[in-house]
């Protein structure tokens, strides 16, 4: 997949940002989701939280783009308090929903334009230019005029990163960006990722459960496990780490005479 290089790109780049989580915690009722969470995020940096189903991945990707309040504890966005609405006008975010999110009685061109409409960010004339930049840059500039509809589940994906550029975000937020994916899509989207990154420098978080992905984009991979940070790790240095909690979830065995669901 082609994509624009970043002198033919006009999008513009902003300064990314550092992301800092301290101590964050998160109950539903009885059940604790989020147990003391800590990390922190360099300026564009690919930053990974990886994990199993339910360990509290999308919960804490709720939470720094302040759709949620913590219990306790605090999100730092360039050292400014991530649950505050003025943090997120004044740092520019944009997230890529697991789902896409796309409107299906909407063109592709206007699923783009919808945000920086509704919410005058610019005028018609920039708006048309900097939506047919970000759908440039993910080399679907023909598919301005379809529906989602007409899109393979891979073009979907590329449309919901070409929305979020669209305000020259300097945070980008991906939840499970690869769901769903069979592993050739999977692979074009982990490369646009990267090259988004580099093309922009933004800051950019990946949720995911996807451990090749992880190790392939990520500068730096957390391992959430039940609501815990178990370990921050390079991709090499989690691989080489021998604990059995990271290399059952890396390379998980399968046991047909004892399989998992049957365990106490």
């Amino acid at each position: 997949m082609a994509i624009v290089s970043q002198e033919s790109s006009q999008i513009t780049v902003h300064e990314p940002v550092a992301v800092e989580v301290r101590n964050l915690c998160r109950s539903y009722g009885e059940t604790q989701v989020l147990k003391d969470v800590s990390f922190q995020v360099e300026p564009g940096e690919i930053f990974v939280i990886m994990g199993p189903s339910g360990a509290g991945k999308s919960v804490l990707l709720k939470h720094i783009i302040g759709l949620e309040r913590a219990d306790s504890g605090e999100i730092l966005i360039a050292g400014k308090d991530a649950s505050s609405t003025k943090t997120h006008r004044d740092i520019r975010t944009g997230i890529v929903f697991q789902a896409g999110a796309l409107f299906n009685s909407m063109t592709v061109y206007e699923n783009l334009a919808l945000y920086p409409t509704e919410h005058r960010l610019y005028d018609k004339e920039t708006i048309r230019r900097k939506v047919m930049e970000a759908l440039a840059i993910v080399s679907l500039e023909e598919a301005a005029d379809k529906i989602p509809a007409e899109l393979s589940g891979g073009m979907k994906k590329r449309v919901a990163v070409a929305r979020a550029l669209v305000i020259e975000p300097q945070l980008l937020l991906y939840d499970e960006p690869t769901s769903e994916l069979d592993p050739i899509l999977a692979a074009t989207v982990a490369e646009l990722i990267a090259t988004v990154r580099k093309e922009t420098n933004l800051t950019s978080i990946v949720v995911t459960h996807d451990t090749v992905l992880a190790k392939t984009i990520g500068n730096r991979v957390a391992l959430l496990l039940d609501g815990r940070i178990h370990t921050i790790a390079t991709p090499d240095e989690l691989t080489r780490n021998d604990d059995p909690d990271i290399q059952d979830f890396l390379h998980p065995k399968i046991d047909l005479d004892n399989p998992r669901f049957r365990r106490s």
